[in-house]
Protein backbone atom coordinates (compact mmCIF):
# COMPACT_ATOMS: atom_id res chain seq x y z
CA UNK A 1 0.00 0.00 0.00
CA UNK A 2 1.09 3.36 -0.94
CA UNK A 3 1.16 6.19 1.40
CA UNK A 4 -2.39 7.81 1.38
CA UNK A 5 -2.53 11.05 -0.59
CA UNK A 6 -5.75 12.74 -0.04
CA UNK A 7 -7.92 13.40 -3.86
CA UNK A 8 -9.04 16.43 -5.28
CA UNK A 9 -12.69 16.84 -4.99
CA UNK A 10 -14.58 17.97 -8.43
CA UNK A 11 -17.97 18.59 -10.00
CA UNK A 12 -18.56 18.01 -13.32
CA UNK A 13 -22.45 18.78 -15.09
CA UNK A 14 -23.41 15.19 -16.63
CA UNK A 15 -27.00 13.94 -17.78
CA UNK A 16 -28.58 17.35 -15.80
CA UNK A 17 -26.86 16.22 -12.83
CA UNK A 18 -24.05 17.76 -10.78
CA UNK A 19 -21.87 14.68 -10.18
CA UNK A 20 -19.16 15.25 -8.13
CA UNK A 21 -15.92 13.02 -8.07
CA UNK A 22 -12.75 12.09 -6.32
CA UNK A 23 -9.27 11.94 -8.71
CA UNK A 24 -6.18 11.31 -7.59
CA UNK A 25 -4.38 12.34 -10.24
CA UNK A 26 -1.38 11.09 -12.52
CA UNK A 27 -2.90 12.66 -15.85
CA UNK A 28 -1.82 10.91 -18.41
CA UNK A 29 -1.61 7.50 -17.00
CA UNK A 30 -4.62 5.53 -18.29
CA UNK A 31 -7.78 6.33 -16.38
CA UNK A 32 -8.99 3.96 -13.53
CA UNK A 33 -12.96 4.60 -13.20
CA UNK A 34 -14.52 3.55 -9.92
CA UNK A 35 -17.90 2.83 -9.19
CA UNK A 36 -19.15 2.49 -5.87
CA UNK A 37 -22.28 0.05 -4.64
CA UNK A 38 -25.52 1.37 -3.51
CA UNK A 39 -25.54 3.41 -0.30
CA UNK A 40 -21.50 3.70 -0.92
CA UNK A 41 -19.72 6.65 -1.98
CA UNK A 42 -16.89 7.61 -3.90
CA UNK A 43 -14.30 7.52 -0.48
CA UNK A 44 -15.18 3.96 -0.31
CA UNK A 45 -12.26 3.55 -2.79
CA UNK A 46 -9.85 4.94 -0.80
CA UNK A 47 -7.33 2.51 -0.49
CA UNK A 48 -7.91 0.75 -3.60
CA UNK A 49 -7.31 4.24 -5.11
CA UNK A 50 -4.23 4.44 -2.75
CA UNK A 51 -2.70 1.24 -4.26
CA UNK A 52 -3.33 1.82 -8.38
CA UNK A 53 -2.91 6.10 -8.37
CA UNK A 54 0.62 5.10 -8.88
CA UNK A 55 0.23 2.98 -12.34
CA UNK A 56 -3.51 4.92 -12.80
CA UNK A 57 -5.10 8.15 -13.24
CA UNK A 58 -7.77 7.21 -10.65
CA UNK A 59 -11.15 8.15 -10.67
CA UNK A 60 -14.12 7.28 -8.58
CA UNK A 61 -17.13 8.98 -9.50
CA UNK A 62 -20.18 9.91 -7.05
CA UNK A 63 -23.29 8.17 -8.50
CA UNK A 64 -26.57 9.72 -8.89
CA UNK A 65 -27.92 10.51 -5.22
CA UNK A 66 -25.19 9.24 -3.23
CA UNK A 67 -22.25 11.20 -1.88
CA UNK A 68 -21.89 14.76 -2.83
CA UNK A 69 -23.63 14.24 -6.04
CA UNK A 70 -27.51 15.44 -7.04
CA UNK A 71 -29.86 13.41 -5.60
CA UNK A 72 -32.33 12.44 -8.78
CA UNK A 73 -34.81 15.12 -9.04
CA UNK A 74 -37.87 13.04 -10.19
CA UNK A 75 -36.62 9.76 -8.07
CA UNK A 76 -35.30 8.14 -10.95
CA UNK A 77 -32.79 5.64 -9.52
CA UNK A 78 -32.17 2.71 -11.76
CA UNK A 79 -29.50 0.49 -13.40
CA UNK A 80 -30.11 2.32 -16.88
CA UNK A 81 -30.47 5.48 -15.24
CA UNK A 82 -27.06 4.80 -13.81
CA UNK A 83 -25.17 3.99 -17.07
CA UNK A 84 -26.72 7.27 -18.96
CA UNK A 85 -24.67 9.25 -15.94
CA UNK A 86 -21.43 6.87 -16.53
CA UNK A 87 -21.68 7.46 -20.25
CA UNK A 88 -22.19 11.46 -19.74
CA UNK A 89 -19.61 11.08 -17.15
CA UNK A 90 -16.74 9.97 -18.68
CA UNK A 91 -17.39 12.08 -22.29
CA UNK A 92 -17.63 15.51 -19.81
CA UNK A 93 -14.31 14.19 -18.62
CA UNK A 94 -13.01 13.50 -22.08
CA UNK A 95 -11.91 9.93 -21.28
CA UNK A 96 -11.23 8.56 -24.50
CA UNK A 97 -10.58 4.91 -23.14
CA UNK A 98 -10.50 3.63 -19.80
CA UNK A 99 -10.48 0.41 -17.31
CA UNK A 100 -13.67 0.43 -15.78
CA UNK A 101 -14.61 -1.08 -12.19
CA UNK A 102 -17.24 -0.95 -10.43
CA UNK A 103 -19.14 -2.91 -6.53
CA UNK A 104 -22.43 -4.08 -6.60
CA UNK A 105 -24.47 -1.69 -8.07
CA UNK A 106 -21.76 -0.27 -9.70
CA UNK A 107 -20.56 -3.55 -10.86
CA UNK A 108 -23.74 -4.00 -13.11
CA UNK A 109 -23.62 -0.68 -14.47
CA UNK A 110 -19.61 -1.41 -15.17
CA UNK A 111 -21.66 -4.51 -17.22
CA UNK A 112 -24.14 -2.55 -18.52
CA UNK A 113 -20.98 0.30 -19.56
CA UNK A 114 -19.17 -2.71 -21.20
CA UNK A 115 -21.77 -4.13 -23.63
CA UNK A 116 -23.03 -0.67 -24.74
CA UNK A 117 -19.36 1.06 -25.17
CA UNK A 118 -16.67 -1.96 -26.07
CA UNK A 119 -14.74 0.90 -28.07
CA UNK A 120 -14.27 2.90 -24.79
CA UNK A 121 -13.16 0.47 -22.10
CA UNK A 122 -9.94 -1.53 -22.08
CA UNK A 123 -11.21 -3.89 -19.76
CA UNK A 124 -13.38 -3.90 -17.07
CA UNK A 125 -14.12 -5.34 -13.24
CA UNK A 126 -17.53 -6.71 -12.07
CA UNK A 127 -17.10 -7.36 -8.23
CA UNK A 128 -19.65 -9.66 -6.69
CA UNK A 129 -22.46 -8.77 -8.46
CA UNK A 130 -24.29 -10.43 -11.67
CA UNK A 131 -25.89 -9.03 -14.64
CA UNK A 132 -29.40 -9.26 -13.00
CA UNK A 133 -30.10 -8.89 -9.41
CA UNK A 134 -33.71 -9.76 -7.66
CA UNK A 135 -33.93 -8.32 -4.38
CA UNK A 136 -35.65 -9.84 -1.66
CA UNK A 137 -36.46 -6.55 0.22
CA UNK A 138 -40.38 -4.87 -0.44
CA UNK A 139 -39.82 -2.91 2.61
CA UNK A 140 -40.44 1.09 1.03
CA UNK A 141 -37.43 3.16 1.65
CA UNK A 142 -37.40 5.53 4.30
CA UNK A 143 -38.50 8.77 4.39
CA UNK A 144 -34.98 10.27 5.76
CA UNK A 145 -32.18 7.77 7.45
CA UNK A 146 -32.27 7.44 10.82
CA UNK A 147 -29.89 9.34 13.37
CA UNK A 148 -26.78 7.96 14.97
CA UNK A 149 -25.22 9.94 18.02
CA UNK A 150 -21.35 9.02 16.44
CA UNK A 151 -19.70 7.29 13.80
CA UNK A 152 -18.75 4.19 16.32
CA UNK A 153 -22.79 3.77 16.40
CA UNK A 154 -23.58 3.84 12.86
CA UNK A 155 -20.92 0.77 12.69
CA UNK A 156 -21.78 -1.10 15.44
CA UNK A 157 -25.14 -1.62 13.92
CA UNK A 158 -23.20 -2.11 10.42
CA UNK A 159 -21.21 -4.79 12.03
CA UNK A 160 -24.31 -7.70 11.99
CA UNK A 161 -25.07 -7.03 8.00
CA UNK A 162 -21.18 -7.18 7.27
CA UNK A 163 -19.73 -9.79 9.29
CA UNK A 164 -16.74 -10.38 7.19
CA UNK A 165 -15.54 -6.57 7.21
CA UNK A 166 -12.26 -5.73 8.68
CA UNK A 167 -12.90 -2.67 11.50
CA UNK A 168 -10.96 -0.31 9.23
CA UNK A 169 -13.37 -1.11 6.51
CA UNK A 170 -16.17 -0.21 8.70
CA UNK A 171 -14.47 3.14 9.50
CA UNK A 172 -13.81 3.96 5.93
CA UNK A 173 -17.06 3.48 5.18
CA UNK A 174 -18.01 5.39 8.48
CA UNK A 175 -15.95 8.54 6.76
CA UNK A 176 -17.36 8.35 3.32
CA UNK A 177 -20.45 7.54 3.51
CA UNK A 178 -22.26 9.48 6.75
CA UNK A 179 -22.85 13.61 7.22
CA UNK A 180 -22.85 15.28 10.19
CA UNK A 181 -26.38 16.52 11.36
CA UNK A 182 -28.05 17.96 14.59
CA UNK A 183 -27.72 15.01 17.07
CA UNK A 184 -25.06 13.07 15.50
CA UNK A 185 -24.43 11.90 12.12
CA UNK A 186 -26.81 9.94 9.39
CA UNK A 187 -26.39 8.39 5.90
CA UNK A 188 -25.44 11.15 3.23
CA UNK A 189 -27.15 9.04 0.18
CA UNK A 190 -30.98 9.96 -1.06
CA UNK A 191 -33.25 7.56 0.88
CA UNK A 192 -35.23 7.31 -2.52
CA UNK A 193 -31.93 5.13 -3.50
CA UNK A 194 -33.19 2.40 -1.41
CA UNK A 195 -35.78 1.31 -4.13
CA UNK A 196 -33.18 1.33 -6.72
CA UNK A 197 -34.58 -0.49 -10.08
CA UNK A 198 -32.44 -3.59 -10.75
CA UNK A 199 -32.86 -3.96 -14.81
CA UNK A 200 -31.56 -7.07 -16.36
CA UNK A 201 -28.86 -6.81 -18.33
CA UNK A 202 -28.28 -10.43 -19.45
CA UNK A 203 -28.70 -10.19 -22.59
CA UNK A 204 -26.79 -7.10 -23.19
CA UNK A 205 -23.80 -9.00 -21.16
CA UNK A 206 -23.75 -12.13 -23.42
CA UNK A 207 -22.85 -9.03 -26.16
CA UNK A 208 -19.47 -8.28 -24.00
CA UNK A 209 -16.58 -8.22 -26.14
CA UNK A 210 -13.65 -6.16 -24.04
CA UNK A 211 -11.97 -8.90 -21.15
CA UNK A 212 -13.79 -8.31 -17.87
CA UNK A 213 -13.37 -9.58 -14.44
CA UNK A 214 -15.93 -11.11 -12.06
CA UNK A 215 -14.78 -11.28 -8.69
CA UNK A 216 -16.89 -13.12 -5.96
CA UNK A 217 -17.32 -13.23 -1.76
CA UNK A 218 -17.62 -16.90 -1.03
CA UNK A 219 -19.86 -16.17 1.68
CA UNK A 220 -21.89 -13.55 -0.52
CA UNK A 221 -25.56 -13.64 -1.12
CA UNK A 222 -25.46 -11.26 -4.19
CA UNK A 223 -23.83 -13.89 -6.70
CA UNK A 224 -23.92 -17.32 -6.03
CA UNK A 225 -21.40 -20.07 -7.51
CA UNK A 226 -23.84 -21.03 -10.27
CA UNK A 227 -24.20 -17.57 -11.57
CA UNK A 228 -20.61 -16.96 -11.62
CA UNK A 229 -20.42 -20.46 -13.76
CA UNK A 230 -23.52 -19.31 -15.81
CA UNK A 231 -21.66 -16.53 -16.46
CA UNK A 232 -18.13 -18.17 -17.30
CA UNK A 233 -20.19 -19.96 -20.09
CA UNK A 234 -22.68 -17.44 -21.31
CA UNK A 235 -19.90 -14.54 -21.39
CA UNK A 236 -16.69 -15.18 -24.22
CA UNK A 237 -14.36 -12.83 -22.42
CA UNK A 238 -15.22 -13.16 -18.80
CA UNK A 239 -12.93 -14.02 -16.29
CA UNK A 240 -13.60 -15.19 -12.57
CA UNK A 241 -12.47 -15.97 -9.29
CA UNK A 242 -13.77 -16.59 -5.86
CA UNK A 243 -12.43 -15.14 -2.58
CA UNK A 244 -13.71 -18.01 -0.26
CA UNK A 245 -13.39 -16.06 3.13
CA UNK A 246 -15.22 -12.71 1.93
CA UNK A 247 -18.87 -11.50 2.41
CA UNK A 248 -20.12 -8.64 -0.51
CA UNK A 249 -17.71 -6.26 0.11
CA UNK A 250 -14.56 -8.81 -1.21
CA UNK A 251 -12.08 -5.46 -2.11
CA UNK A 252 -12.21 -4.64 2.02
CA UNK A 253 -12.95 -8.31 2.99
CA UNK A 254 -9.64 -9.67 1.66
CA UNK A 255 -8.07 -6.95 0.58
CA UNK A 256 -4.57 -8.18 -0.35
CA UNK A 257 -6.01 -10.80 -2.27
CA UNK A 258 -8.56 -8.52 -4.01
CA UNK A 259 -5.73 -6.06 -4.53
CA UNK A 260 -3.32 -8.41 -6.09
CA UNK A 261 -6.13 -10.11 -8.45
CA UNK A 262 -7.44 -7.09 -10.26
CA UNK A 263 -3.55 -5.70 -10.45
CA UNK A 264 -2.68 -8.70 -12.18
CA UNK A 265 -5.88 -8.55 -14.47
CA UNK A 266 -5.71 -4.63 -15.65
CA UNK A 267 -2.01 -5.41 -16.31
CA UNK A 268 -2.51 -7.99 -18.46
CA UNK A 269 -5.05 -6.06 -20.33
CA UNK A 270 -3.54 -2.33 -20.22
CA UNK A 271 -2.32 -2.44 -24.01
CA UNK A 272 -5.37 -4.28 -25.08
Amino acid sequence: MTTAVQPQSRTVNANGLNLHYLDWGKEGSTPLVLLHGLSGAAGDWQRVAEHFRDRYHVIALDQRGHGASDRAPDGAYGTNEAIADVEAFVNALGLKRFVLCGHSMGGQNTIGYTARHPERVICALANDMPPAFKTSNTTPPPAEHPVFASKATWIDARREGAPFTPEWGHELAADARLEAVEGGFRARHDPKAGGWRWDDLWEEAKTISRPIFFIRGGRSTVLDAQTLMDIDMAIAPARSITLEQSGHGTYVDMEHEWLAAAAAFFAAHSEV
